[in-house]
């Protein structure tokens, strides 16, 4: 377990310091803090009885994006630095051992809360610091060897801790609480379910109607995903969307619902001047998305002028990538909205820099987090912000009663969307041919 000379760096390297060794998201060889020489070290310890000591993993931010950009020899001068500084801050008896993807795992005395929080805060900031070619930022996670059962235990605590972290951002540490472990588990049963729910087509879609508030006739349906779990009931979007990003399923998930609401248009006739919208994460915006998209609306025989396409307005900022693939749905029809305008960054230059034909402006925007009025300010800078970029298509999203509809059409918000307009229900009942209903009069479903 040596403090140095550090071996060359590979050309790629383990897993990256985005996820912890141990911590279940590292290579699939597995976690090079649970095998081999560390390990056996770990095992024998605790074999013998010697707990009071803590084992902490060190990662150097970003430590992939530097060795694929700066190369090998600037990678390797940074881990030597790191490795030095780590090394030469240690007590006797203590140990520092370089590991594969710019981490480290330390072996120090004592057990955390009482000294190691406020002693790896230090570490990180010694070991943090300038080469030649680039300023390494260090993150660190540890845990108590007394509250593992054997080495493999320990080294997962430390992982998850380590994952913390870097959830909170480089330059943090964090100890391992077992919250973390039990959060982690949940992450990891909610994907599984998820993958399952569905390969199984066991997602379902509701409606949630678009109204014109002039005369409160439906103009459209946002198609919103639901999951129904055997075990676990009822499970809510924001918990299971998140999920699908962290899995890789979001594009699987957001198929199975745009080729679901595109059938439903078709089995209930809705009539052809009513569009339908999905939701679209940043994630599925790669090269691929737009032929995806439109074969699948082709093959439905649905024109593709009756597709939105919502995606948050931060969401397009990041992804520059995704601008051709917008603008290809665009030139075939499909009309893309800003959804949850105002949380955003929501200035003119942005609304004509990107490629969209509408807005959904957040309920945050009108009603500053409390149930009152719509801001009639807001309301008004947001129609000139619109104007001044060529939409018209401007829908108000969380519309809770008869008095804010009116007041909204009166500021020239032609469309609204909201609990008091219609709840999202399933197909059977969302679908059904409507006619048009008074603004004042629409019933809570």
């Amino acid at each position: 377990m040596a403090s140095g000379p550090y071996p060359p760096v590979p050309a790629r390297p383990g897993p990256g310091p985005t996820a912890g060794p141990g911590s279940g998201t590292g290579t699939a060889t597995g976690s090079p803090a649970t095998t081999g020489p560390l390990r056996d070290l770990l095992a024998t310890r605790l074999a013998h009885g010697h707990r009071d000591f803590t084992l902490a993993y060190c990662a150097v931010a970003g430590f992939g994006e530097i060795l694929d950009t700066l190369g090998p020899a600037a990678a390797g001068r940074l881990v030597d630095r790191v490795g030095r500084e780590l090394a030469t801050a240690l007590r006797p008896a203590e140990t520092c051992t370089p590991l594969p993807g710019g981490f480290f795992a330390l072996l120090l005395a004592g057990a955390p809360p009482a000294t190691t929080g406020h002693r790896l805060a230090d570490l990180v900031r010694r070991a943090s610091g300038w080469t030649p070619d680039v300023y390494g930022q260090v993150t660190a996670g540890a845990a108590a060897a007394d509250g593992a059962a054997g080495a493999d235990d320990l080294a997962a605590h430390a992982g998850l801790a380590l994952a913390e972290a870097n959830r909170r951002g480089p330059g943090s540490v964090a100890l391992f609480e077992p919250r973390l472990f039990t959060a982690a588990r949940a992450r990891v049963d909610l994907e599984r379910d998820l993958r399952r729910a569905v390969e199984a087509d066991r997602i379902t879609v509701h409606y949630q109607p678009v109204h014109d508030l002039t005369d409160g006739a439906v103009v459209g349906y946002e198609a919103l995903a639901r999951w129904s779990d055997p075990d676990r009931g009822h499970v809510s979007p924001a918990e299971f969307i998140p999920a699908a990003e962290r899995a890789g399923l979001i594009d699987d998930l957001g198929m199975t619902v745009l080729r679901q609401a595109l059938a439903d248009l078709r089995r209930y006739g809705v009539p052809r001047d009513r569009w339908l919208s999905i939701n679209v994460s940043p994630l599925q915006l790669d090269d691929d998305f737009a032929r995806r998209l439109l074969v699948t609306v082709d093959r439905a025989g649905i024109p593709a002028d009756r597709l939105r396409v919502e995606i948050t307005e931060s969401a397009m900022l990041r992804s520059t990538s995704g601008y051709t693939q917008l603008d290809e749905i665009r030139r075939r029809g499909v009309r893309v909205l800003v959804d949850d305008f105002g949380t955003g960054y929501s200035s003119l230059a942005s609304l004509r820099r990107l490629p969209v034909d509408g807005i959904k402006i957040a309920r945050e925007l009108l009603h500053d987090g409390a149930p009152a009025p719509a801001d009639t300010t807001v309301v008004r800078a947001v129609r000139l912000l619109a104007a001044g970029a060529g939409i018209t298509e401007i829908i108000a999203e969380g519309v809770e009663n008869a008095a804010e509809a009116r007041t909204l059409a009166a500021l020239g918000v032609p469309y609204g969307q909201g609990f008091h307009l219609g709840r999202p229900a399933p197909a059977a009942r969302a679908l059904r041919p409507p006619g048009p209903t008074p603004v004042g009069r629409v019933p809570v479903a």
